[in-house]
């Protein structure tokens, strides 16, 4: 097998192991912690401050280490995998199995679970992001290993549709634990598979000039310059900038659809009208459609600059939710899932491109400071630190917005062990709760949308920057 395609096969290893993962958190999570465990919204509100905090402080240190640190874990790219990997599928299956019932202990439980989680998903996720960029520095051969790793995630996306028929959509709680317990083994050899052959073109040159061993390559470090000098020179730049706020906007949509879904559903469209079954295979082939629309589309990508086809994302998520809203209303349970159906594919879909443009950053950057090396954690890293709090502020404010109109009060009405001392909820609350997902369900995107599509105008890298890159790299 030749060495590029080594390194693409095993980069999708690599991804399809994320993605096993974090499909299956990210869709669970909030559900598994309202519903089963009946966590207080003081509890879960303080859970996401502190999951927010969190993520400010790890994604820079973390990236900062890997570009200027010479520990042996952050030599290269490979390594941080490698090492980090089974301590990551650990990560993933400790908010499945619950502590206790008391409600500091619940609370406690999710603070623990997603500032673990969040940990290790940051340090490998970085990692990630660091060799699509390093691998080469072609944009032709970036949009192949986006196109096969989105193959690679159509595999690893499995893993919601799995647990919910395992499951029988998490009636079976046994059963679902069980089955993440197999998937977190998997996902486990497939990125042991990656932290063993993913050679950047870095390394590949080391090896080869210097007659090195691969555990003997280590990156070229930038321990001269500060962190925030690094920092300053990354947010001055207006692309940056541009794509930070598209992309927090992004994270904040994605998130809302991931841990919402299922639970709009099961409110908004009787299970007279769609099955258990059928919402169980819905749930789950959204993440499919979404990779299936990427590794269709990508060829678009050679002819059709990446910049119009995202924004043309933006457009969509405007409109849509006009046409929902305004024409269509939520009395049609097909029309409406296919609403999310397609709001959930292109919402996925263009965010498995944004590692193109933030590629492109990254050498615009090491072009613009005459770096050996690209600085891609510090890049990425900084990203993330305005992006990922967005994982925290969507819950937040949905569930806020939800318990206004009596979601909590109404789920523990209908999980009371105790039917006769808990009152009913009257069907006026019902409709009210009814509408309000409703409305959200259709106003994220516009809301979303028209923010992004004012803040995707002023990215400037076109392709005959993307060019004077490329030459400037490869004089």
């Amino acid at each position: 097998m030749g060495t590029q395609k080594k390194q693409i096969l095993a980069y999708c290893a690599l991804e399809c192991g994320f993605s096993l993962l974090s499909s299956a958190y990210n869709f669970y999570y909030v559900k598994v912690f309202l519903n089963f465990y009946h966590i207080e919204e003081s509890w879960f509100q303080f859970s996401q401050v502190l999951f927010m905090v969190w993520n400010a402080v790890n994604d820079p240190l973390f990236a900062y280490c890997s570009d200027n640190k010479n520990f042996k874990i952050l030599r290269t790219r490979r390594a941080m995998i490698l090492y980090s990997a089974p301590f990551f599928c650990l990560s993933f299956l400790v908010p499945w199995f619950q502590w206790s019932t008391n409600p500091a202990i619940v609370g406690i439980h999710l603070i623990f679970a997603l500032c673990l989680w969040d940990t290790l998903f940051t340090f490998i996720g970085l990692a990630m992001c660091c060799l699509f960029t390093e691998i080469s520095k072609d944009t032709n051969i970036r949009i192949t290993i986006t196109r096969a790793a989105q193959v690679a995630a159509l595999f690893g996306s499995i893993s919601v549709m799995l647990l919910e028929h395992a499951s029988n959509g998490l009636q079976d709680f046994k059963a679902f634990q069980v089955t993440t317990v197999l998937i977190a083994l998997l996902s486990w050899c497939l990125m042991y598979y990656c932290g063993k052959n993913c050679h950047t073109q870095y390394d590949l040159q080391q090896m080869q000039d210097e007659n090195k061993e691969a555990d003997d390559v280590c990156h070229e470090k930038s321990e001269g310059e500060s962190y925030w000098k690094q920092t300053w020179q990354i947010v001055s730049d207006t692309n940056f900038l541009s794509f930070v706020i598209t992309n927090f906007f992004q994270e904040f949509h994605r998130t809302f659809l991931y841990n919402f879904l299922a639970i709009f559903c099961d409110h908004l469209i009787s299970s007279d009208k769609i099955s258990p079954s059928t919402r169980s295979t819905f749930y789950g082939f959204v993440p499919f459609a979404s990779k299936i629309l990427v590794i269709s589309t990508a060829p678009i990508l050679r002819q059709i600059p990446y910049k119009k086809v995202i924004r043309t994302n933006f457009i969509w998520k405007i409109c849509g939710g006009f046409f929902m809203y305004y024409i269509i209303g939520s009395t049609h349970p097909w029309i409406l899932i296919l609403f999310f159906f397609l709001d959930g594919c292109f919402a996925n879909g263009t965010y498995s491109l944004f590692n193109i443009p933030l590629s492109d950053i990254a050498d615009d950057n090491m072009r613009k400071y005459n770096r050996k090396h690209p600085i891609s954690s510090m890049v990425y890293g900084t990203n993330a630190l305005f992006v990922k709090p967005a994982i925290s502020l969507s819950p937040m404010l949905a569930v806020a917005i939800l318990n206004r109109y009596g979601y909590s009060y109404i789920q523990h009405s209908k999980n009371s062990p105790v039917r006769p001392t808990a009152s009913t909820p009257s069907p006026d609350q019902l409709k009210d709760l009814k509408d309000a997902m409703f409305f959200l369900v259709c106003w994220y995107p516009i809301i979303i949308g028209t923010i992004q599509l004012i803040s995707w105008s002023y990215y400037k890298i076109t392709n005959r920057t993307e060019m004077e890159i490329k030459v400037s790299l490869n004089p």
